[in-house]
């Protein structure tokens, strides 16, 4: 009797790790194909600030906040598709600053200030690469401006677009679009219209890897 139990006992066993065992290698084999979800989200490409041809076989948006430190984060990893995938990918930028970041809208109004004269990624990156010093200030309005000044832009315009809260209706319309496809945090990733669940960044690189497959 105790030879059997401790046969049962040992079958069982066996049979919970090749259980657990199979569950574990499907769930990474079906992880790339996880990372998009089915759904295709009808997103309207005329509007953000572009990178890479409006043929290329992906189109990657994100809604973003430039004081969001996940976003900063983000911000090294498609800078690296950016360039990696140069003609096979457009990245889309759309703002989507979140109210408790109160120099995000900012910031926003900055970039699409340096967007008007040519250098709108130029200060996506910048913003990004300096975050964790501004975005501790009481005001950032000097340290914007000084931003301007190292990347030659026209400092008037830049203090007048950041006085008068220019762009308004371009970032307004960003988040309104962004609710109304369900984005609630920042980083929000869209390839090809369809929303990417991510683990890690990493997985922006197998969510495009993937695509380019197809």
């Amino acid at each position: 009797m105790k030879k059997e139990t401790k046969w049962l006992g040992a079958i069982l066993i066996i049979t919970v790790v090749l259980l657990f065992g199979g569950i574990f290698l499907l769930t990474r084999k079906d992880s790339s194909k996880a990372v998009a979800g089915a759904t295709v989200s009808q997103i309207d490409y005329s509007k953000g600030q572009k990178i890479g041809s409006s043929s290329a076989k992906i189109k990657l948006v994100e809604f973003s906040d430039f004081q969001c430190p996940a976003c900063a984060v983000a911000g090294s990893y498609t800078k690296k598709l950016r360039v990696t995938y140069s003609d096979q990918i457009q990245f889309i930028y759309r703002h989507f600053p979140l109210p408790q970041h109160i120099h995000a809208r900012s910031a926003a109004i900055l970039a699409e200030a340096a967007g008007e004269q040519g250098k709108f990624w130029e200060m996506h990156d910048r913003l990004f690469e300096t975050q964790e010093q501004w975005s501790k200030l009481a005001s950032s309005t000097a340290f914007f401006m000084d931003l301007a000044k190292q990347l030659g832009l026209d400092e008037v315009k830049v203090e007048q677009a950041l006085k008068e809260s220019a762009f308004k209706s371009e970032i307004d319309s960003d988040i309104a679009e962004g609710q109304s496809l369900g984005v609630n945090f920042t980083p929000t990733f869209f390839i090809n219209g369809r929303k990417l669940t991510l683990r890690t960044f990493e997985d922006l690189n197998t969510a495009v890897a993937e695509e380019l497959k197809k």
